[in-house]
């Protein structure tokens, strides 16, 4: 074992025995029998400790997800119901759940700036998963899924803590799993959507995206009232100028399915170039 690696070691077992706070830089010292200049070496602080800790184990997590799926259907359930089980495993054989709520209230720019990647990373991947395993149906309310079966399970986990409830985590997390399953059917049956998903392999880009916009507004098909026009000529104004503020050109859109909602054939198209709009202003 590396002096490096004696050091995570001995600092896991403190923080899991001691507690992090309790736990001083000193105390690994003396138990990893390392000097000083050895630890600063690899860490300038305890947060930055924190922070190599959680990317390894955020890293064995990413390797076992990637693994289920070398001989397996991506629409598979079972294999994405056993990805999802492999960061709880993994996070209660190195009891690092603790860790990982204490790093949100370090001072470490660095640290924060990962906690948030990986917080998106998370919701991003399990998004994408459901579609996967759910179908293109969903692909809208993905990410109302993602947040609510993400967010809904941190908490229980931690009330499940702070009362010391002797809850089996895998039994919370399978119970998760199940009202996953029926938000699903819920989700299916609605069209209210909070956080509208956006793939990142399917967005247009600017230029393709603007092209596009000009095509549809462009045409002869429709005939709109002097109103909509201009609003229609503020749109394509807007997209030519060096700064495009695609929150303006949302909002615009709004406004002419507003003022066009009797008009034959319109609803279609504008709502082709809403969304082209939404998908540019929330990248």
């Amino acid at each position: 074992m590396s002096k490096k690696e004696k050091i995570i070691e001995v600092a896991k077992q403190l923080f899991r025995t001691k507690g992090y706070h309790d736990t001083a830089i000193q105390d690994i010292l003396e138990q990893s029998k390392v000097s000083k200049g050895t630890f600063y070496n690899y860490f300038s602080t305890k947060s930055q400790l924190i922070l190599y800790i959680i990317q390894k184990v955020d890293e064995k997590v990413e390797e076992q997800q990637n693994m289920l799926l070398i001989e397996g259907q991506p629409n598979d359930k079972h294999i994405f119901y056993s990805q999802l089980r492999v960061k709880h495993s993994i996070y209660g054989t190195e009891k690092i759940a603790e860790l990982y709520n204490i790093s949100l209230g370090e001072n470490d720019e660095e640290l924060q700036k990962y906690m948030a990647n990986s917080h998106y990373k998370e919701l991003n991947w399990l998004a994408n998963r459901l579609i996967e395993v759910y179908g293109n149906e969903i692909e809208e309310s993905a990410m109302d899924l993602s947040t609510h079966f993400i967010g809904g399970l941190g908490y229980q986990f931690r009330y499940s803590d702070q009362m010391k409830l002797k809850l089996n985590s895998s039994d919370i997390l399978d119970y998760n799993i199940l009202r996953l399953e029926k938000n699903i059917e819920i989700t299916k049956q609605t069209t209210q959507i909070l956080f509208p998903y956006t793939s990142s392999s399917t967005c247009e880009d600017q230029e393709t995206a603007i092209s596009k916009i000009q095509k549809l507004l462009t045409s002869n098909d429709y005939k709109f009232s002097r109103e909509a026009q201009e609003i229609i000529n503020f749109i394509l104004e807007e997209i030519q100028s060096s700064y495009i503020r695609w929150g303006v050109c949302e909002g615009a859109i709004r406004q002419l399915k507003i003022l066009s909602p009797s008009l034959p054939g319109t609803e279609q198209l504008l709502n082709e170039v809403f969304n082209i709009i939404h998908k540019q202003n929330n990248k």
